[in-house]
Protein backbone atom coordinates (compact mmCIF):
# COMPACT_ATOMS: atom_id res chain seq x y z
CA UNK A 1 0.00 0.00 0.00
CA UNK A 2 1.44 3.38 -1.04
CA UNK A 3 1.43 6.42 1.23
CA UNK A 4 -1.11 8.20 -0.96
CA UNK A 5 -3.48 5.19 -0.85
CA UNK A 6 -3.05 4.87 2.88
CA UNK A 7 -4.07 8.46 3.57
CA UNK A 8 -6.68 8.94 0.85
CA UNK A 9 -10.21 8.73 2.20
CA UNK A 10 -13.66 10.22 1.71
CA UNK A 11 -15.94 11.63 4.42
CA UNK A 12 -19.09 13.66 4.83
CA UNK A 13 -17.96 17.21 5.75
CA UNK A 14 -21.24 17.78 7.60
CA UNK A 15 -21.29 14.37 9.30
CA UNK A 16 -19.74 12.88 12.42
CA UNK A 17 -16.51 11.62 10.87
CA UNK A 18 -13.36 12.57 12.78
CA UNK A 19 -12.08 14.66 9.85
CA UNK A 20 -15.37 16.59 9.76
CA UNK A 21 -15.08 17.35 13.48
CA UNK A 22 -11.51 18.60 12.99
CA UNK A 23 -12.53 20.92 10.17
CA UNK A 24 -15.33 22.38 12.27
CA UNK A 25 -12.58 23.82 14.47
CA UNK A 26 -11.31 25.98 11.58
CA UNK A 27 -12.79 29.50 11.89
CA UNK A 28 -14.90 30.72 8.97
CA UNK A 29 -12.80 32.56 6.38
CA UNK A 30 -9.51 31.71 8.11
CA UNK A 31 -6.26 31.48 6.18
CA UNK A 32 -5.00 27.93 6.78
CA UNK A 33 -1.62 26.24 6.88
CA UNK A 34 -2.12 22.48 6.59
CA UNK A 35 0.78 20.21 7.56
CA UNK A 36 1.08 16.82 5.91
CA UNK A 37 -2.30 16.77 4.15
CA UNK A 38 -1.53 13.69 2.04
CA UNK A 39 -3.56 13.70 -1.18
CA UNK A 40 -5.85 16.39 0.24
CA UNK A 41 -9.03 14.80 1.61
CA UNK A 42 -9.43 17.66 4.08
CA UNK A 43 -7.84 20.21 1.75
CA UNK A 44 -10.64 19.74 -0.78
CA UNK A 45 -13.26 20.62 1.84
CA UNK A 46 -11.32 23.69 2.98
CA UNK A 47 -11.01 24.80 -0.64
CA UNK A 48 -14.74 24.36 -1.23
CA UNK A 49 -15.44 26.46 1.86
CA UNK A 50 -13.43 29.36 0.49
CA UNK A 51 -10.34 29.21 2.70
CA UNK A 52 -6.95 30.43 1.55
CA UNK A 53 -4.76 27.32 1.94
CA UNK A 54 -1.05 26.58 2.04
CA UNK A 55 0.13 22.99 2.46
CA UNK A 56 3.44 21.39 3.35
CA UNK A 57 3.92 17.87 1.99
CA UNK A 58 6.87 15.72 0.96
CA UNK A 59 5.17 12.80 -0.85
CA UNK A 60 5.51 13.34 -4.65
CA UNK A 61 2.23 11.57 -5.52
CA UNK A 62 0.35 13.55 -2.87
CA UNK A 63 1.87 16.79 -4.15
CA UNK A 64 0.55 16.07 -7.63
CA UNK A 65 -2.97 15.64 -6.26
CA UNK A 66 -2.63 18.80 -4.16
CA UNK A 67 -1.46 20.94 -7.07
CA UNK A 68 -4.55 19.90 -9.00
CA UNK A 69 -6.54 21.56 -6.21
CA UNK A 70 -4.74 24.84 -7.01
CA UNK A 71 -3.50 25.47 -3.50
CA UNK A 72 -0.03 26.72 -2.57
CA UNK A 73 2.07 23.64 -1.94
CA UNK A 74 5.50 23.66 -0.32
CA UNK A 75 7.46 20.48 -0.96
CA UNK A 76 9.40 19.81 2.22
CA UNK A 77 10.13 17.39 5.02
CA UNK A 78 8.72 18.83 8.24
CA UNK A 79 11.65 17.44 10.21
CA UNK A 80 13.88 19.76 8.16
CA UNK A 81 13.02 23.35 9.07
CA UNK A 82 14.00 24.53 5.60
CA UNK A 83 10.24 24.62 4.86
CA UNK A 84 10.11 27.86 6.84
CA UNK A 85 11.93 29.58 3.97
CA UNK A 86 8.95 28.89 1.69
CA UNK A 87 6.65 30.69 4.16
CA UNK A 88 8.79 33.72 4.85
CA UNK A 89 6.59 36.72 5.70
CA UNK A 90 3.35 34.73 5.76
CA UNK A 91 0.98 34.52 8.70
CA UNK A 92 -2.01 32.21 9.19
CA UNK A 93 -5.24 32.29 11.18
CA UNK A 94 -5.24 28.53 11.68
CA UNK A 95 -2.71 25.72 11.44
CA UNK A 96 -3.87 22.13 10.95
CA UNK A 97 -1.56 19.35 12.11
CA UNK A 98 -3.88 16.36 11.93
CA UNK A 99 -2.23 12.98 12.54
CA UNK A 100 1.14 14.47 11.59
CA UNK A 101 3.31 15.03 14.67
CA UNK A 102 3.53 11.31 15.47
CA UNK A 103 5.40 10.84 12.15
CA UNK A 104 8.10 13.35 13.06
CA UNK A 105 11.37 12.77 14.85
CA UNK A 106 11.30 16.29 16.24
CA UNK A 107 7.72 17.54 16.71
CA UNK A 108 9.05 19.98 19.30
CA UNK A 109 11.00 22.02 16.75
CA UNK A 110 7.95 22.16 14.45
CA UNK A 111 5.70 23.42 17.26
CA UNK A 112 8.30 25.99 18.28
CA UNK A 113 8.51 27.24 14.69
CA UNK A 114 4.75 27.43 14.16
CA UNK A 115 4.12 30.10 16.79
CA UNK A 116 5.99 32.59 14.61
CA UNK A 117 3.62 31.88 11.71
CA UNK A 118 0.42 32.72 13.56
CA UNK A 119 -1.76 35.77 13.14
CA UNK A 120 -2.81 37.40 16.42
CA UNK A 121 -5.48 35.19 18.00
CA UNK A 122 -4.62 32.37 15.61
CA UNK A 123 -5.23 28.75 16.60
CA UNK A 124 -3.51 25.40 16.14
CA UNK A 125 -5.66 22.28 15.61
CA UNK A 126 -3.88 19.01 16.36
CA UNK A 127 -5.02 15.41 16.12
CA UNK A 128 -2.86 12.65 17.58
CA UNK A 129 -3.38 8.90 18.15
CA UNK A 130 -3.68 7.85 21.78
CA UNK A 131 -1.19 5.12 22.70
CA UNK A 132 -3.09 4.66 26.00
CA UNK A 133 -6.01 3.13 24.07
CA UNK A 134 -7.17 -0.02 25.88
CA UNK A 135 -6.83 -2.02 22.66
CA UNK A 136 -3.07 -1.41 22.70
CA UNK A 137 -2.93 -2.54 26.34
CA UNK A 138 -4.82 -5.74 25.49
CA UNK A 139 -2.39 -6.50 22.65
CA UNK A 140 0.56 -5.87 24.97
CA UNK A 141 -0.98 -8.33 27.42
CA UNK A 142 -0.57 -10.92 24.64
CA UNK A 143 3.00 -9.71 24.02
CA UNK A 144 2.02 -8.05 20.72
CA UNK A 145 3.15 -4.64 19.49
CA UNK A 146 3.01 -5.15 15.72
CA UNK A 147 3.19 -2.28 13.28
CA UNK A 148 0.71 -2.16 10.40
CA UNK A 149 -0.03 -0.15 7.26
CA UNK A 150 -2.38 2.14 9.17
CA UNK A 151 -4.03 2.61 12.55
CA UNK A 152 -2.58 3.38 15.97
CA UNK A 153 0.53 1.36 15.20
CA UNK A 154 1.07 2.73 11.70
CA UNK A 155 4.60 1.65 10.76
CA UNK A 156 5.54 5.29 10.00
CA UNK A 157 4.79 6.44 13.57
CA UNK A 158 7.99 7.32 15.38
CA UNK A 159 6.49 9.08 18.41
CA UNK A 160 3.66 8.00 20.70
CA UNK A 161 1.44 10.19 22.88
CA UNK A 162 -1.11 10.19 25.67
CA UNK A 163 -3.24 13.17 26.60
CA UNK A 164 -0.80 14.07 29.36
CA UNK A 165 2.25 13.95 27.08
CA UNK A 166 0.42 15.96 24.37
CA UNK A 167 -0.38 18.65 26.90
CA UNK A 168 3.19 18.66 28.21
CA UNK A 169 4.61 18.88 24.68
CA UNK A 170 2.40 21.85 23.80
CA UNK A 171 3.15 23.75 26.98
CA UNK A 172 6.90 23.11 26.67
CA UNK A 173 6.73 24.63 23.17
CA UNK A 174 4.81 27.75 24.19
CA UNK A 175 1.26 26.64 23.38
CA UNK A 176 -1.76 26.70 25.67
CA UNK A 177 -4.46 24.04 25.16
CA UNK A 178 -7.87 25.69 24.80
CA UNK A 179 -10.16 22.75 24.04
CA UNK A 180 -10.03 18.95 23.89
CA UNK A 181 -12.17 16.46 22.02
CA UNK A 182 -11.95 12.66 21.98
CA UNK A 183 -12.49 10.28 19.09
CA UNK A 184 -13.93 7.29 20.92
CA UNK A 185 -13.81 3.97 19.07
CA UNK A 186 -15.27 0.79 20.64
CA UNK A 187 -12.42 -1.67 21.07
CA UNK A 188 -14.55 -4.41 19.52
CA UNK A 189 -14.55 -2.36 16.28
CA UNK A 190 -10.82 -1.65 16.28
CA UNK A 191 -7.82 -3.55 14.95
CA UNK A 192 -7.29 -4.83 18.50
CA UNK A 193 -10.70 -6.53 18.85
CA UNK A 194 -9.37 -10.11 18.98
CA UNK A 195 -6.86 -9.28 21.74
CA UNK A 196 -9.54 -7.51 23.76
CA UNK A 197 -11.93 -10.44 23.49
CA UNK A 198 -9.18 -12.83 24.59
CA UNK A 199 -8.82 -11.10 27.95
CA UNK A 200 -10.86 -12.74 30.76
CA UNK A 201 -13.94 -10.72 31.67
CA UNK A 202 -12.70 -10.03 35.19
CA UNK A 203 -9.44 -8.64 33.78
CA UNK A 204 -11.32 -6.35 31.41
CA UNK A 205 -13.43 -4.99 34.26
CA UNK A 206 -10.29 -4.47 36.35
CA UNK A 207 -8.60 -2.60 33.49
CA UNK A 208 -11.59 -0.33 32.97
CA UNK A 209 -11.99 0.59 36.63
CA UNK A 210 -11.33 4.31 36.92
CA UNK A 211 -10.14 4.51 33.27
CA UNK A 212 -12.49 7.06 31.70
CA UNK A 213 -10.47 7.38 28.49
CA UNK A 214 -9.98 3.68 27.77
CA UNK A 215 -11.74 3.95 24.37
CA UNK A 216 -10.14 7.21 23.15
CA UNK A 217 -8.52 6.33 19.82
CA UNK A 218 -7.40 9.88 19.01
CA UNK A 219 -7.17 13.21 20.80
CA UNK A 220 -7.95 16.54 19.23
CA UNK A 221 -6.66 19.66 20.92
CA UNK A 222 -7.10 23.30 19.92
CA UNK A 223 -4.21 25.41 21.17
CA UNK A 224 -3.05 29.02 21.00
CA UNK A 225 0.35 30.65 21.49
CA UNK A 226 0.95 31.47 25.14
CA UNK A 227 1.23 35.17 24.24
CA UNK A 228 -2.43 35.12 23.18
CA UNK A 229 -3.69 33.03 26.09
CA UNK A 230 -5.24 35.96 28.01
CA UNK A 231 -7.02 37.23 24.91
CA UNK A 232 -8.27 33.71 24.17
CA UNK A 233 -9.43 33.38 27.76
CA UNK A 234 -11.44 36.59 27.34
CA UNK A 235 -12.88 35.30 24.06
CA UNK A 236 -13.87 32.03 25.69
CA UNK A 237 -15.44 33.88 28.62
CA UNK A 238 -17.46 36.00 26.19
CA UNK A 239 -18.54 32.86 24.34
CA UNK A 240 -19.54 31.24 27.60
CA UNK A 241 -21.49 34.35 28.61
CA UNK A 242 -23.21 34.28 25.23
CA UNK A 243 -24.10 30.61 25.65
CA UNK A 244 -25.38 31.25 29.17
CA UNK A 245 -27.50 34.16 27.96
CA UNK A 246 -28.95 32.01 25.20
CA UNK A 247 -29.68 29.24 27.70
CA UNK A 248 -31.26 31.77 30.08
CA UNK A 249 -33.47 33.14 27.29
CA UNK A 250 -34.48 29.62 26.34
CA UNK A 251 -35.28 28.88 29.99
CA UNK A 252 -37.33 32.07 30.21
CA UNK A 253 -39.34 31.10 27.13
CA UNK A 254 -39.80 27.61 28.47
CA UNK A 255 -40.77 29.01 31.88
CA UNK A 256 -43.27 31.42 30.29
CA UNK A 257 -44.92 28.57 28.38
CA UNK A 258 -44.88 26.27 31.39
CA UNK A 259 -46.13 29.08 33.66
CA UNK A 260 -49.06 29.79 31.30
CA UNK A 261 -49.82 26.08 31.20
CA UNK A 262 -49.55 25.91 34.99
CA UNK A 263 -52.01 28.80 35.36
CA UNK A 264 -54.48 27.03 33.09
CA UNK A 265 -54.08 23.89 35.15
CA UNK A 266 -54.51 25.88 38.36
CA UNK A 267 -57.70 27.46 36.98
CA UNK A 268 -59.04 24.08 35.93
CA UNK A 269 -58.04 22.66 39.31
CA UNK A 270 -59.88 25.48 41.14
CA UNK A 271 -63.01 24.83 39.07
CA UNK A 272 -62.71 21.12 39.71
CA UNK A 273 -62.27 21.80 43.41
CA UNK A 274 -65.48 23.87 43.44
CA UNK A 275 -67.35 21.07 41.66
CA UNK A 276 -65.97 18.55 44.12
CA UNK A 277 -67.01 20.77 47.04
CA UNK A 278 -70.55 20.97 45.57
CA UNK A 279 -70.65 17.21 45.14
CA UNK A 280 -69.42 16.74 48.68
CA UNK A 281 -72.23 19.01 49.98
CA UNK A 282 -74.81 17.03 48.02
CA UNK A 283 -73.35 13.78 49.32
CA UNK A 284 -73.51 15.13 52.87
CA UNK A 285 -77.17 16.15 52.42
CA UNK A 286 -77.97 12.70 51.04
CA UNK A 287 -76.13 11.13 53.95
CA UNK A 288 -78.20 13.18 56.40
CA UNK A 289 -81.42 12.17 54.63
CA UNK A 290 -80.36 8.55 54.75
CA UNK A 291 -79.71 8.88 58.47
CA UNK A 292 -83.15 10.49 58.96
CA UNK A 293 -84.85 7.77 56.93
CA UNK A 294 -82.90 5.15 58.84
CA UNK A 295 -84.09 6.70 62.14
CA UNK A 296 -87.67 6.77 60.87
CA UNK A 297 -87.38 3.16 59.77
CA UNK A 298 -86.12 2.15 63.19
CA UNK A 299 -88.97 4.02 64.86
CA UNK A 300 -91.51 2.39 62.57
CA UNK A 301 -90.00 -1.02 63.21
CA UNK A 302 -90.24 -0.42 66.98
CA UNK A 303 -93.83 0.84 66.60
CA UNK A 304 -94.72 -2.19 64.51
CA UNK A 305 -93.13 -4.49 67.03
CA UNK A 306 -95.04 -2.80 69.87
CA UNK A 307 -98.31 -2.98 67.93
CA UNK A 308 -97.70 -6.64 67.16
CA UNK A 309 -97.05 -7.29 70.80
CA UNK A 310 -100.33 -5.61 71.72
CA UNK A 311 -102.16 -7.57 69.06
CA UNK A 312 -100.67 -10.79 70.35
CA UNK A 313 -101.69 -9.85 73.91
CA UNK A 314 -105.19 -9.02 72.76
CA UNK A 315 -105.43 -12.29 70.90
CA UNK A 316 -104.30 -14.18 73.97
CA UNK A 317 -106.93 -12.40 76.11
CA UNK A 318 -109.64 -13.03 73.60
CA UNK A 319 -108.67 -16.69 73.41
CA UNK A 320 -108.72 -16.90 77.17
CA UNK A 321 -112.07 -15.22 77.33
CA UNK A 322 -113.45 -17.47 74.63
CA UNK A 323 -112.25 -20.54 76.49
CA UNK A 324 -113.82 -19.37 79.78
CA UNK A 325 -117.09 -18.56 78.05
CA UNK A 326 -117.18 -21.99 76.50
CA UNK A 327 -116.68 -23.78 79.83
CA UNK A 328 -119.36 -21.64 81.41
CA UNK A 329 -121.84 -22.57 78.71
CA UNK A 330 -120.97 -26.24 79.00
CA UNK A 331 -121.40 -26.12 82.77
CA UNK A 332 -124.73 -24.41 82.51
CA UNK A 333 -125.89 -26.86 79.92
CA UNK A 334 -124.90 -29.87 82.06
CA UNK A 335 -126.50 -28.27 85.14
CA UNK A 336 -129.81 -27.91 83.42
CA UNK A 337 -129.87 -31.57 82.77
Amino acid sequence: MSDIERYDYAFDPDGDAWAAKLLRRVPTGASVLELGPGPGAMTQVLKARGHSITVIENDPAALQALRRLEVKAVEADLDDLAWLDGLRGERFDCVLACDVLEHLRGPEQVLNALSGLMQPMGSLVISLPNIAYAGVASALRAGVFDYADKGLLDRTHVRFFTRRSIEQLLMDCGWVPLAWEANRVPIAKSEFASYWEAIPDAWRQHLLTGWADFDVYQWMVVAAPARDSREWEAVNVRKEVGHLRAELQALRLTYAEENASLREHQKAFAEARQLIAGFEQQVELQRQKIQELSSEKSALQQACASAQAQVNLANERMAAMDAKSWRTRVTRFLGSK
